[in-house]
């Protein structure tokens, strides 16, 4: 009987002390070290928290229910600096090379140590999936295509939910920025993990994807390649262009859709895996961009245009036909059903990533309309919660956006800080005020006064 089944189990492995070793040393770098802001000056300064980095990373294999933890966030951050120290990134105008960040991003011994920690970084974020998603039974070209089909049909039926939180909002322009956030991880990079499956000789496959990939770059053309594209709305929309700015603001899930792409096409072995999640993600985009446009015209009206959106709903049809008539059909009648279980896995395992980034970027977007009830909630909690850690920060001390495993009850002793959660918005905390933070809430603090004491609370 062909089905596909869900379970979710979690595994821990011995750890060599030169991998942890590896992880430290790569986390080191200064490309990761302690900011001064919320925002990168370059495409080479992505800041960490040095104190998350633990032997745990390496050796515990994340479920499904871990991934609001600070562990799945660090990890996702690391794999996408391992996965694009292989891409080149230079700064646009009018911000200036800086040589010495330029060469310290990818040198080589440096990255050594990266691709050393990528497998278990790989298997901690990803190896739930396949103790989760079970593709069962005999399947062949027409259960592939019946199944594939009803799916998508259900993608095309269903009402909008992004649209939908988004225009209902308290704040319907903070939330499309966050939405944007979120895609710009990956939009200002557009294909980059593509480009690494069309290398080699796969025969005429190559060049049918190849003919994919052109077209996410334009032909050539800058101001037609996707990215460019995108940039423009960014721009509209009263965001920054440049590459990571919002480093800090990427959620967990959003990471993981970026690095599930590089980690099937860094690992060749998981092409046909790759083929499916591509599939997937170009025939859904044909059915979802309608309302992703409909939603920013909609909030910004003729302020920011919907070009980026409207070329994806005309071009992913293409790309979705595609896939599916020129690669995936003929790749099955040449090399058989024995590579249909990895197409179907990963289309399954990437709509799975996809519905988990949607959840978890609505479920942010609700406590940014809800901060003013956590804020009035910890006044009523703290005179009964005494605190479990108490920190004591200078002026200016940044402390770069995180979540936690658990909901948090933090309050300000003395002093005062800014609560950061999106770049639009912020809170001032001053002594005597607090707020609640809920698991996995992506939020940091920067200190505004001389000094700052704070404590935090596990609820």
């Amino acid at each position: 009987m062909l089905g596909i089944t869900r379970t979710s189990t979690a595994a821990i492995d011995t750890l060599p002390a030169e991998d942890f070793q590896a992880l430290r040393g790569f986390s080191a770098a200064p490309a990761f070290a302690q900011p001064r802001s919320f925002y990168t000056a370059n495409p080479y300064q992505r800041p960490l928290r040095p104190q998350d980095v633990t032997e745990t990373l390496l050796r515990t294999q994340l479920t499904s229910a871990d991934l609001a933890t600070p562990e799945h966030l660090l990890a996702q951050r690391l794999l996408l600096n391992i996965y694009e120290q292989d891409l080149v990134f230079l700064p646009k105008p009018p911000a200036k090379l800086d040589m010495k960040a330029f060469k310290g991003f990818y040198e080589p011994a440096h990255m050594a140590l990266g691709k050393q920690v990528r497998p278990r970084l790989e298997q901690c974020t990803y190896g739930w999936l396949k103790e989760e998603v079970h593709i069962n039974g005999a399947w062949c070209e027409e259960s592939f295509i019946a199944h594939t089909d009803k799916v998508l049909d259900d993608v095309a039926k269903a009402p909008s939910r992004l649209h939908q939180v988004l225009t209902g909002s308290h704040d319907p322009r903070r939330a499309a920025r966050f939405f944007l956030i979120q895609c710009a991880g990956d939009f200002l990079s557009e294909a980059s993990a593509m480009a690494r499956n069309v290398l080699g000789n796969a025969g005429a496959h190559t060049s049918e994807l190849f003919k994919i990939l052109i077209d996410e770059y334009g032909y050539g053309i800058d101001k037609k390649k996707h990215s460019s594209i995108f940039e423009g709305l960014l721009e509209q929309a009263g965001l920054s262009s440049q590459v990571h700015h919002y480093w800090q603001f990427y959620t967990a899930s959003s990471l993981s859709l970026t690095n599930y792409f590089h980690y099937i096409s860094a690992n060749h072995g998981e092409f046909f895996r790759y083929i499916g999640a591509m599939y997937y993600t170009e025939a859904s985009l044909a059915l979802t961009t309608g309302h992703q446009s409909r939603a920013i015209r909609d909030i910004f009206g003729d302020e920011v245009s919907t070009e980026y959106f409207d070329e994806h709903q005309h071009i992913d049809v293409h790309h979705g036909r595609m896939a599916l008539q020129r690669l995936i059909i003929p790749m099955i009648r040449q090399y058989g059903k024995q590579v249909i279980p990895d197409i179907i896995r990963g289309f399954e395992e990437f709509r799975l990533l996809q519905d988990q980034a949607d959840e978890e970027l609505y479920a942010h977007i609700k406590w940014h309309d809800e901060l003013d009830a956590h804020r009035a909630r910890a006044a009523m909690l703290h005179a009964s919660k005494p605190a479990d850690a108490r920190f004591t920060e200078a002026q200016g001390e940044v402390s770069v956006l995180h979540t936690h495993a658990g909901n948090e009850l933090f309050w300000v002793e003395e002093g005062e800080l800014d609560f950061v959660v999106t770049p639009q918005l912020s809170v001032k905390l001053s002594a005597g005020e607090g707020i609640i933070i809920p698991k996995g809430m992506l939020h940091g603090t920067q200190v505004t006064s001389p000094s700052c004491t704070y404590t935090v609370t596990a609820l």
